[in-house]
């Protein structure tokens, strides 16, 4: 199979890289996936290997008495204005928030709580988009409750202008998991219980992305094989769950992913777990862009820079940690945040 060249921009030889942003002058930032409970929650990514903490030491580290710090970070974008959207996940003591970093400034720009009224007990607040014209974020709680289920999976919407949030369509089908388990290279992603039950994981909603222009929301599970959209325009509103629920369309065909982004034209580009590869989705059919067994080991975000040339990837092996390999850890680091030449179109009429 012919495949595109991978170009490793960071390696990590101990932690695992999350999810990518690319920043408005080029900078890339990463998440640190909270699987191995990291000092710091999100890195710069920087030529001399360092990855020093962003913002600083003292947000990026654990929460202290006065607010500061994060307990839990997988998903982080970059606005239209630069400025840093990070999801904190939150901890027994700690609701889920955005912090929103002003870069120029160095200072922070806004912390919206998520109240407790709109999240479940198996709340997993684990990605959003930000979607600039109607002044909302996207939050994708893919839920996960103590048997590996993902039970009430549902969008999150902030209305950025005054703070509040409610959930929507909760348990809507295009969010559920898969009939089938996930498996790589055979085996089934499992949790192994102290009792020593091993248990199967059934991920739900988990890859969200917005259109560069902002006009349709794709969703997926993580589990299963389809794409599905609804206008930017109708999940903004309060609305009754009938008429969300007839907003959302059928989009193509994925394979099993983690993460997926997507250009102006509709084409989604995947991070296609079982395979160890980076794909694109469209109405068309589906093919594999890149695939690579040593460096793709589980790719789990992409982000497209501004112009649409580069995909940036995090690839992190979480399918061998014991967590997600039932006990065993299989992983061979060192981890990488990679990136692959696309050329996507993000303006309908302008091609790149």
């Amino acid at each position: 199979m012919s495949t595109q060249a991978l170009e490793i921009v960071a390696t990590f030889p101990v932690e695992r890289p999350g999810n990518p942003t690319v920043m408005p002058d080029g900078r890339v930032l990463v998440s640190v996936s909270a699987i191995i409970a990291p000092p710091f929650s999100v890195r710069a990514v920087t030529t001399d290997g360092e990855h020093p903490p962003y913002p600083n030491a003292r947000w990026a580290g654990k929460p202290d008495a006065q607010g500061h710090g994060m307990s839990a970070v997988i998903g982080l974008r970059t606005d239209p204005q630069g400025i840093v959207w990070i999801l904190d996940m939150g901890g027994p003591q700690q609701q889920p928030r955005l912090i929103a970093w002003n870069d120029q400034e160095n200072r922070l720009q806004r912390l919206i709580v998520l109240p407790q009224n709109v999240l479940r007990p198996s709340s997993f607040t684990q990605d959003f988009v930000i979607d600039w014209r109607q002044q909302r974020i996207y939050i994708a709680d893919m839920t996960l409750n103590p048997a590996g289920t993902s039970d009430y999976p549902a969008i999150i919407v902030v209305d950025l202008q005054t703070g509040l949030s409610w959930r929507a369509l909760e348990c809507h089908p295009a969010l559920m998991p898969g009939d089938e388990p996930l498996q790589i290279a055979g085996k089934t992603l499992a949790l192994r219980t102290p009792e020593g039950e091993v248990i199967p994981y059934r991920y739900g909603l988990n890859p969200i992305a917005i259109d560069p222009l902002g006009r349709w929301v794709y969703v997926g599970s993580m589990s299963a094989r389809q794409v599905y959209r609804i206008a930017a325009t109708v999940l903004a509103q309060p609305a009754d769950a009938a008429r969300l629920d007839a907003a959302v369309e059928y989009w193509c065909e994925k394979p099993c992913c983690d993460g997926f982004d997507v250009d102006a034209e509709g084409n989604v580009y995947v991070t296609d777990i079982a395979n160890n590869a980076i794909g694109l989705a469209s109405p068309a059919g589906y093919r594999i862009l890149a695939q690579d067994d040593r460096l793709l080991g589980w790719p789990d975000g992409v982000e497209l820079d501004a112009q649409g040339r580069w995909l940036y990837i995090t690839a992190n092996q979480l399918h061998r940690h014991p967590l997600l390999n039932a006990g065993e850890d299989d992983s061979r680091p060192p981890f990488h945040v990679l990136r692959l030449r696309v050329d996507a179109p993000m303006n309908p009429e302008v091609k790149p």
